[in-house]
Protein backbone atom coordinates (compact mmCIF):
# COMPACT_ATOMS: atom_id res chain seq x y z
CA UNK A 1 0.00 0.00 0.00
CA UNK A 2 1.79 3.20 -0.78
CA UNK A 3 -0.52 6.73 -0.54
CA UNK A 4 -0.02 10.01 0.68
CA UNK A 5 3.83 9.84 1.32
CA UNK A 6 3.17 6.48 3.27
CA UNK A 7 5.12 3.83 2.81
CA UNK A 8 4.00 0.20 4.32
CA UNK A 9 4.54 -3.33 4.24
CA UNK A 10 2.49 -5.88 5.09
CA UNK A 11 3.47 -9.57 5.04
CA UNK A 12 0.09 -11.75 5.76
CA UNK A 13 -2.07 -11.07 3.40
CA UNK A 14 -2.30 -12.42 -0.05
CA UNK A 15 0.72 -14.64 -0.83
CA UNK A 16 0.62 -18.18 -1.70
CA UNK A 17 4.31 -19.44 -1.61
CA UNK A 18 7.48 -18.40 -0.46
CA UNK A 19 8.27 -14.89 -1.33
CA UNK A 20 12.45 -14.11 -1.26
CA UNK A 21 13.69 -11.62 0.53
CA UNK A 22 15.96 -8.68 -0.71
CA UNK A 23 17.60 -8.32 2.99
CA UNK A 24 19.60 -9.96 5.50
CA UNK A 25 19.99 -8.71 8.93
CA UNK A 26 23.30 -9.41 11.31
CA UNK A 27 24.01 -12.90 11.34
CA UNK A 28 24.10 -15.06 14.33
CA UNK A 29 25.61 -18.27 15.03
CA UNK A 30 22.80 -20.66 17.30
CA UNK A 31 24.45 -24.10 17.32
CA UNK A 32 28.44 -23.57 18.44
CA UNK A 33 31.05 -25.08 16.37
CA UNK A 34 31.60 -28.59 14.68
CA UNK A 35 33.51 -30.78 16.97
CA UNK A 36 36.82 -31.04 14.79
CA UNK A 37 38.31 -34.33 16.66
CA UNK A 38 35.16 -36.13 14.61
CA UNK A 39 34.35 -37.86 18.18
CA UNK A 40 30.62 -38.82 19.09
CA UNK A 41 29.99 -37.56 22.51
CA UNK A 42 28.32 -38.72 25.27
CA UNK A 43 24.94 -37.75 26.28
CA UNK A 44 25.31 -35.95 29.11
CA UNK A 45 28.08 -34.07 27.67
CA UNK A 46 25.53 -32.88 24.90
CA UNK A 47 22.91 -31.57 27.59
CA UNK A 48 25.77 -29.82 28.63
CA UNK A 49 26.32 -27.75 25.16
CA UNK A 50 22.45 -27.15 25.38
CA UNK A 51 21.55 -24.07 26.94
CA UNK A 52 19.22 -24.16 29.74
CA UNK A 53 16.70 -21.86 29.67
CA UNK A 54 13.22 -20.85 31.84
CA UNK A 55 11.59 -20.34 27.96
CA UNK A 56 12.51 -24.15 26.99
CA UNK A 57 8.76 -25.40 25.98
CA UNK A 58 6.83 -28.57 26.79
CA UNK A 59 5.60 -30.66 23.97
CA UNK A 60 2.43 -29.46 24.57
CA UNK A 61 3.22 -25.87 24.46
CA UNK A 62 5.10 -27.13 20.93
CA UNK A 63 1.98 -28.24 19.75
CA UNK A 64 -0.07 -25.45 21.13
CA UNK A 65 1.61 -22.89 19.55
CA UNK A 66 1.96 -24.44 15.92
CA UNK A 67 -1.51 -25.04 16.45
CA UNK A 68 -1.47 -21.26 17.20
CA UNK A 69 -0.37 -20.29 13.96
CA UNK A 70 -2.67 -22.59 11.79
CA UNK A 71 -5.52 -20.57 13.43
CA UNK A 72 -4.27 -17.08 12.91
CA UNK A 73 -2.54 -18.22 9.30
CA UNK A 74 -3.66 -14.42 7.98
CA UNK A 75 -0.73 -13.48 9.81
CA UNK A 76 1.32 -16.54 9.45
CA UNK A 77 0.58 -16.88 5.61
CA UNK A 78 4.36 -16.24 4.16
CA UNK A 79 5.86 -18.51 7.19
CA UNK A 80 3.58 -21.89 7.10
CA UNK A 81 5.55 -24.67 8.83
CA UNK A 82 8.32 -26.88 6.78
CA UNK A 83 7.13 -30.60 5.92
CA UNK A 84 11.26 -32.07 6.71
CA UNK A 85 9.93 -35.79 6.02
CA UNK A 86 6.77 -37.55 4.56
CA UNK A 87 5.76 -41.54 4.30
CA UNK A 88 2.85 -43.71 4.53
CA UNK A 89 3.60 -44.10 8.07
CA UNK A 90 4.58 -40.02 9.33
CA UNK A 91 4.99 -36.50 8.59
CA UNK A 92 7.48 -34.64 10.33
CA UNK A 93 7.02 -30.71 10.15
CA UNK A 94 9.22 -28.03 11.49
CA UNK A 95 9.40 -24.05 12.13
CA UNK A 96 11.25 -21.76 14.90
CA UNK A 97 9.43 -23.45 17.68
CA UNK A 98 9.78 -27.08 17.38
CA UNK A 99 9.49 -30.16 15.11
CA UNK A 100 6.57 -32.38 15.91
CA UNK A 101 6.37 -36.20 14.15
CA UNK A 102 2.93 -36.87 13.14
CA UNK A 103 1.65 -40.35 13.31
CA UNK A 104 -0.56 -40.85 9.74
CA UNK A 105 -2.16 -44.18 10.78
CA UNK A 106 -3.12 -42.80 14.18
CA UNK A 107 -4.25 -39.09 12.81
CA UNK A 108 -2.32 -37.22 15.91
CA UNK A 109 1.24 -36.25 17.12
CA UNK A 110 3.59 -38.54 19.46
CA UNK A 111 6.51 -36.36 19.51
CA UNK A 112 7.77 -32.71 19.84
CA UNK A 113 11.53 -31.22 19.60
CA UNK A 114 12.23 -27.70 21.01
CA UNK A 115 14.26 -26.33 18.23
CA UNK A 116 14.35 -22.90 20.50
CA UNK A 117 16.48 -24.78 22.98
CA UNK A 118 19.10 -25.98 20.81
CA UNK A 119 19.63 -22.77 19.02
CA UNK A 120 18.50 -24.59 15.57
CA UNK A 121 15.43 -22.55 15.32
CA UNK A 122 16.00 -20.63 11.36
CA UNK A 123 13.20 -20.73 9.17
CA UNK A 124 12.15 -18.29 6.36
CA UNK A 125 16.16 -16.60 6.84
CA UNK A 126 17.42 -17.16 3.60
CA UNK A 127 18.89 -13.51 3.41
CA UNK A 128 20.69 -12.69 0.03
CA UNK A 129 23.98 -13.33 -1.60
CA UNK A 130 25.10 -9.81 0.19
CA UNK A 131 23.70 -11.53 3.16
CA UNK A 132 22.88 -14.83 3.43
CA UNK A 133 21.35 -15.98 6.77
CA UNK A 134 21.45 -19.04 9.10
CA UNK A 135 18.54 -22.07 7.82
CA UNK A 136 17.90 -24.78 10.00
CA UNK A 137 17.89 -28.46 8.28
CA UNK A 138 15.76 -31.62 9.88
CA UNK A 139 16.19 -34.52 8.26
CA UNK A 140 14.66 -38.15 8.84
CA UNK A 141 16.72 -41.83 7.72
CA UNK A 142 14.53 -44.07 5.55
CA UNK A 143 13.99 -46.50 7.95
CA UNK A 144 12.79 -43.71 10.57
CA UNK A 145 15.07 -44.28 13.00
CA UNK A 146 16.73 -41.45 13.26
CA UNK A 147 16.07 -37.88 12.63
CA UNK A 148 19.17 -35.26 12.65
CA UNK A 149 19.04 -31.01 13.36
CA UNK A 150 21.84 -28.83 12.20
CA UNK A 151 22.24 -25.19 10.71
CA UNK A 152 23.68 -24.31 7.54
CA UNK A 153 25.29 -21.42 6.04
CA UNK A 154 25.85 -20.49 2.29
CA UNK A 155 25.19 -24.38 1.50
CA UNK A 156 27.47 -25.83 4.89
CA UNK A 157 27.37 -27.14 8.10
CA UNK A 158 27.12 -24.44 10.81
CA UNK A 159 28.16 -25.08 14.18
CA UNK A 160 26.65 -28.94 15.59
CA UNK A 161 24.75 -31.80 14.30
CA UNK A 162 21.93 -32.77 16.92
CA UNK A 163 20.91 -36.72 16.14
CA UNK A 164 17.66 -37.86 17.70
CA UNK A 165 16.66 -41.16 18.16
CA UNK A 166 13.06 -41.85 16.84
CA UNK A 167 12.82 -45.05 18.54
CA UNK A 168 12.97 -43.49 21.95
CA UNK A 169 9.21 -42.15 21.22
CA UNK A 170 6.50 -43.84 23.09
CA UNK A 171 3.21 -43.33 20.28
CA UNK A 172 0.67 -43.51 23.50
CA UNK A 173 1.65 -40.37 25.36
CA UNK A 174 2.99 -37.12 23.63
CA UNK A 175 6.82 -37.00 24.11
CA UNK A 176 9.11 -34.70 24.24
CA UNK A 177 12.60 -36.12 22.65
CA UNK A 178 16.13 -34.84 23.56
CA UNK A 179 19.50 -35.17 21.17
CA UNK A 180 20.60 -38.69 21.65
CA UNK A 181 24.22 -37.46 20.46
CA UNK A 182 25.88 -34.86 18.46
CA UNK A 183 27.88 -36.34 15.05
CA UNK A 184 29.76 -34.60 12.52
CA UNK A 185 29.70 -34.21 9.40
CA UNK A 186 31.74 -37.33 9.17
CA UNK A 187 29.60 -39.17 11.01
CA UNK A 188 28.42 -42.25 8.92
CA UNK A 189 24.71 -41.59 10.45
CA UNK A 190 25.27 -38.02 8.61
CA UNK A 191 26.43 -39.59 5.28
CA UNK A 192 23.71 -42.09 5.52
CA UNK A 193 20.86 -39.38 5.98
CA UNK A 194 22.03 -37.15 3.87
CA UNK A 195 22.01 -39.38 1.33
CA UNK A 196 18.72 -40.89 2.33
CA UNK A 197 17.65 -37.21 1.05
CA UNK A 198 18.72 -36.48 -1.82
CA UNK A 199 16.73 -34.90 -4.14
CA UNK A 200 13.52 -35.02 -1.54
CA UNK A 201 13.05 -31.70 -1.36
CA UNK A 202 11.95 -29.33 -4.22
CA UNK A 203 11.33 -25.26 -4.13
CA UNK A 204 7.72 -25.26 -4.23
CA UNK A 205 7.11 -22.14 -6.14
CA UNK A 206 8.13 -24.47 -9.38
CA UNK A 207 5.09 -26.51 -8.18
CA UNK A 208 3.33 -27.92 -11.62
CA UNK A 209 0.84 -29.67 -12.90
CA UNK A 210 -2.45 -30.78 -10.67
CA UNK A 211 -1.36 -30.02 -7.40
CA UNK A 212 0.04 -26.97 -8.40
CA UNK A 213 -3.24 -25.81 -10.21
CA UNK A 214 -5.26 -26.74 -7.29
CA UNK A 215 -3.58 -25.07 -4.69
CA UNK A 216 -3.01 -21.66 -6.52
CA UNK A 217 -6.71 -21.69 -7.30
CA UNK A 218 -7.64 -22.05 -3.87
CA UNK A 219 -7.20 -18.69 -1.13
CA UNK A 220 -4.36 -20.69 1.20
CA UNK A 221 -0.76 -20.40 1.85
CA UNK A 222 1.60 -23.39 1.28
CA UNK A 223 4.84 -24.50 2.38
CA UNK A 224 8.03 -23.53 1.02
CA UNK A 225 9.23 -26.30 0.09
CA UNK A 226 8.02 -29.96 -1.53
CA UNK A 227 8.86 -33.50 -0.10
CA UNK A 228 9.31 -36.57 -2.62
CA UNK A 229 8.86 -39.72 -1.79
CA UNK A 230 8.17 -43.20 -2.45
CA UNK A 231 5.56 -45.31 -1.23
CA UNK A 232 4.60 -48.68 0.14
CA UNK A 233 4.63 -49.72 -3.31
CA UNK A 234 7.22 -47.76 -4.81
CA UNK A 235 5.35 -45.11 -6.49
CA UNK A 236 6.73 -41.51 -6.78
CA UNK A 237 4.53 -38.57 -4.48
CA UNK A 238 5.25 -35.33 -3.82
CA UNK A 239 3.55 -33.74 -0.97
CA UNK A 240 3.18 -30.15 0.40
CA UNK A 241 1.26 -28.73 3.66
CA UNK A 242 -1.55 -26.16 2.84
CA UNK A 243 -2.97 -23.96 5.61
CA UNK A 244 -6.12 -22.23 4.44
CA UNK A 245 -9.45 -21.41 6.98
CA UNK A 246 -9.87 -25.14 7.76
CA UNK A 247 -6.66 -26.14 9.37
CA UNK A 248 -3.33 -27.37 8.16
CA UNK A 249 -3.22 -30.12 5.50
CA UNK A 250 -0.91 -32.46 3.69
CA UNK A 251 -1.60 -32.29 -0.05
CA UNK A 252 -0.06 -35.27 -1.92
CA UNK A 253 0.12 -35.61 -5.46
CA UNK A 254 0.74 -39.09 -6.58
CA UNK A 255 -0.14 -42.13 -9.95
CA UNK A 256 1.20 -42.61 -12.61
CA UNK A 257 2.33 -39.20 -14.78
CA UNK A 258 -0.63 -39.12 -16.80
CA UNK A 259 -3.10 -40.39 -14.47
CA UNK A 260 -1.88 -37.99 -11.55
CA UNK A 261 -3.95 -37.83 -8.27
CA UNK A 262 -4.05 -35.08 -5.61
CA UNK A 263 -5.07 -36.23 -2.20
CA UNK A 264 -5.79 -34.32 0.89
CA UNK A 265 -5.14 -35.24 4.41
CA UNK A 266 -6.09 -33.36 7.67
CA UNK A 267 -3.30 -32.84 9.55
CA UNK A 268 -4.53 -32.64 13.36
CA UNK A 269 -2.39 -30.83 16.30
CA UNK A 270 -4.28 -30.56 19.18
CA UNK A 271 -2.92 -33.03 22.08
CA UNK A 272 -4.91 -34.47 25.14
CA UNK A 273 -3.14 -31.66 27.44
CA UNK A 274 -4.42 -28.51 26.79
CA UNK A 275 -0.95 -26.11 27.18
CA UNK A 276 -1.48 -22.20 27.92
CA UNK A 277 0.64 -19.85 25.78
CA UNK A 278 0.81 -16.44 25.76
CA UNK A 279 0.19 -15.08 22.94
CA UNK A 280 -1.27 -11.51 23.95
CA UNK A 281 1.12 -8.52 23.53
CA UNK A 282 0.88 -5.38 25.96
CA UNK A 283 0.18 -2.29 24.50
CA UNK A 284 3.39 0.20 23.56
CA UNK A 285 3.35 3.50 25.29
CA UNK A 286 5.47 6.81 25.53
CA UNK A 287 7.25 6.81 28.69
CA UNK A 288 8.99 9.95 27.87
CA UNK A 289 8.83 13.48 29.67
CA UNK A 290 8.56 15.76 26.66
CA UNK A 291 4.88 16.23 25.72
CA UNK A 292 5.30 16.98 22.11
CA UNK A 293 7.06 14.33 21.08
CA UNK A 294 4.09 12.22 23.45
CA UNK A 295 1.23 13.52 20.66
CA UNK A 296 2.69 12.67 18.21
CA UNK A 297 3.64 9.49 19.02
CA UNK A 298 -0.30 8.82 19.84
CA UNK A 299 -0.98 10.27 16.58
CA UNK A 300 1.24 7.94 14.83
CA UNK A 301 0.29 4.81 16.54
CA UNK A 302 -3.72 6.12 15.22
CA UNK A 303 -2.52 5.65 11.74
CA UNK A 304 -2.53 1.44 12.92
CA UNK A 305 -5.51 0.98 14.57
CA UNK A 306 -8.54 1.39 12.59
CA UNK A 307 -6.48 -1.84 10.71
CA UNK A 308 -4.97 -3.36 14.02
CA UNK A 309 -5.33 -7.13 13.60
CA UNK A 310 -5.78 -9.16 17.32
CA UNK A 311 -2.50 -9.77 19.45
CA UNK A 312 -0.59 -7.01 17.34
CA UNK A 313 1.49 -4.54 19.02
CA UNK A 314 2.04 -1.25 17.53
CA UNK A 315 5.28 0.31 17.96
CA UNK A 316 5.78 3.79 16.73
CA UNK A 317 9.54 4.84 16.18
CA UNK A 318 10.25 8.18 15.65
CA UNK A 319 13.13 9.61 14.13
CA UNK A 320 12.46 13.82 15.68
CA UNK A 321 15.26 16.51 13.14
CA UNK A 322 13.15 19.66 14.86
CA UNK A 323 11.24 21.41 17.03
CA UNK A 324 9.89 24.76 16.69
CA UNK A 325 7.92 26.17 19.29
CA UNK A 326 4.80 28.11 18.44
CA UNK A 327 2.44 30.90 20.06
CA UNK A 328 -0.14 28.36 20.51
CA UNK A 329 1.43 24.89 20.42
CA UNK A 330 4.70 23.51 18.29
CA UNK A 331 5.49 22.04 14.78
CA UNK A 332 7.40 18.68 14.55
CA UNK A 333 9.49 17.84 11.74
CA UNK A 334 10.50 13.82 12.25
CA UNK A 335 9.72 10.66 9.79
CA UNK A 336 6.98 9.12 11.68
CA UNK A 337 7.70 5.89 11.29
CA UNK A 338 5.35 2.75 12.86
CA UNK A 339 6.29 -1.09 12.90
CA UNK A 340 3.96 -3.31 14.34
CA UNK A 341 4.44 -7.17 15.57
CA UNK A 342 2.79 -10.02 16.69
CA UNK A 343 4.62 -12.70 19.27
CA UNK A 344 5.41 -16.52 17.93
CA UNK A 345 7.09 -18.51 20.64
CA UNK A 346 10.11 -16.51 21.95
CA UNK A 347 10.20 -14.45 19.12
CA UNK A 348 8.58 -11.09 17.99
CA UNK A 349 7.82 -11.56 14.24
CA UNK A 350 7.47 -8.03 12.05
CA UNK A 351 4.24 -7.37 10.51
CA UNK A 352 3.57 -4.58 8.71
CA UNK A 353 5.55 -1.47 8.59
CA UNK A 354 5.48 2.68 7.04
CA UNK A 355 7.71 5.15 6.83
CA UNK A 356 5.60 8.90 7.01
CA UNK A 357 7.91 11.75 6.78
CA UNK A 358 6.64 15.26 7.12
CA UNK A 359 5.55 17.45 9.41
CA UNK A 360 2.92 17.54 12.59
CA UNK A 361 1.31 20.81 13.69
CA UNK A 362 0.77 21.03 17.53
CA UNK A 363 -1.73 22.81 19.55
CA UNK A 364 -0.97 23.65 23.63
CA UNK A 365 -4.30 22.14 26.23
CA UNK A 366 -4.28 22.00 29.68
CA UNK A 367 -2.25 18.73 30.11
CA UNK A 368 -0.27 18.70 27.06
CA UNK A 369 -0.11 19.13 23.21
CA UNK A 370 -2.55 17.83 20.43
CA UNK A 371 -1.77 17.04 16.67
CA UNK A 372 -4.21 19.46 14.94
CA UNK A 373 -2.54 18.76 11.22
CA UNK A 374 0.06 16.10 9.52
CA UNK A 375 1.54 16.91 6.22
CA UNK A 376 3.16 13.87 5.11
CA UNK A 377 5.93 13.54 2.40
CA UNK A 378 4.85 12.68 -1.54
CA UNK A 379 6.17 9.47 -2.38
CA UNK A 380 7.97 8.00 -5.34
CA UNK A 381 9.37 10.99 -7.90
CA UNK A 382 7.60 13.60 -6.82
CA UNK A 383 9.49 12.31 -2.72
CA UNK A 384 12.73 14.81 -2.53
CA UNK A 385 10.64 18.05 -4.00
CA UNK A 386 7.30 17.22 -1.11
CA UNK A 387 10.14 17.44 1.19
CA UNK A 388 12.01 20.89 0.80
CA UNK A 389 8.26 21.87 0.35
CA UNK A 390 7.38 20.59 3.76
CA UNK A 391 10.86 22.01 5.30
CA UNK A 392 10.70 25.40 3.77
CA UNK A 393 13.68 27.41 5.38
CA UNK A 394 15.02 24.20 7.22
CA UNK A 395 17.70 22.94 4.43
CA UNK A 396 19.23 20.67 6.72
CA UNK A 397 15.78 18.91 7.95
CA UNK A 398 15.11 18.19 4.56
CA UNK A 399 18.35 16.87 3.69
CA UNK A 400 18.25 14.22 6.96
CA UNK A 401 14.76 13.35 5.93
CA UNK A 402 15.76 12.21 2.68
CA UNK A 403 18.52 10.28 4.01
CA UNK A 404 16.73 8.51 6.68
CA UNK A 405 15.56 5.15 7.67
CA UNK A 406 15.03 3.31 11.10
CA UNK A 407 18.14 1.54 11.48
CA UNK A 408 18.85 -1.48 13.28
CA UNK A 409 19.96 -0.28 16.38
CA UNK A 410 16.89 2.03 16.62
CA UNK A 411 14.75 -0.89 16.50
CA UNK A 412 16.38 -3.13 18.82
CA UNK A 413 16.77 -0.16 21.87
CA UNK A 414 12.35 0.74 21.42
CA UNK A 415 11.77 -3.45 21.23
CA UNK A 416 14.38 -4.16 24.37
CA UNK A 417 12.69 -1.17 26.18
CA UNK A 418 9.31 -3.08 25.35
CA UNK A 419 10.31 -6.08 26.50
CA UNK A 420 11.67 -4.63 29.84
CA UNK A 421 8.96 -2.57 30.59
CA UNK A 422 6.56 -5.41 29.99
CA UNK A 423 8.57 -8.12 31.79
CA UNK A 424 8.28 -10.34 28.37
CA UNK A 425 9.75 -13.75 27.37
CA UNK A 426 11.28 -12.37 24.03
CA UNK A 427 14.67 -13.74 22.94
CA UNK A 428 14.46 -12.13 19.61
CA UNK A 429 12.58 -9.84 16.83
CA UNK A 430 12.62 -10.95 13.19
CA UNK A 431 11.32 -9.84 9.95
CA UNK A 432 10.46 -12.15 7.13
CA UNK A 433 13.59 -13.55 5.06
CA UNK A 434 15.80 -12.04 7.19
CA UNK A 435 18.04 -13.38 10.30
CA UNK A 436 16.32 -13.04 13.34
CA UNK A 437 18.46 -10.23 16.00
CA UNK A 438 18.69 -11.46 19.76
CA UNK A 439 17.50 -8.63 22.13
Amino acid sequence: MIERGIIMRKLGKGTLLLVSAVMAAALFTGCGKENSQGITTKKDEVYATIKKSDQSMSAEEICAWLDYGVKNYTQFQNEVMELSYCSDDMVVLSDSVGSVVYDRNKKKVIAAVDLDKIGCDHFNSEGDEENPGLETKVKVSKDEKWMIVYNKLQGKVDGKIYAYSLEDMNIKKLSKIEPTKEINKKDDLYQKIIKDNKNRIKDSSSLSGKIGDQIRAMDVSASPYLYAWKDAKENENQSALVVDKDGLKLYTLSGKQNQPKVQSEQINLHTQATAKIDTKLPEYHYTGKDKRVKAVFEETKKTYEDNKEENIVIIPMIDVYKIIDTKNGAKVYANFWCETYYRYGSLLKDYSAGSYPGVMYLKKTNDGYKVTKAKYAQDGALLEESIYKLCKGHPIVAAKMLKDSISDRQRKQALKKYIGQNNLKIKAYKEYGWQYINL
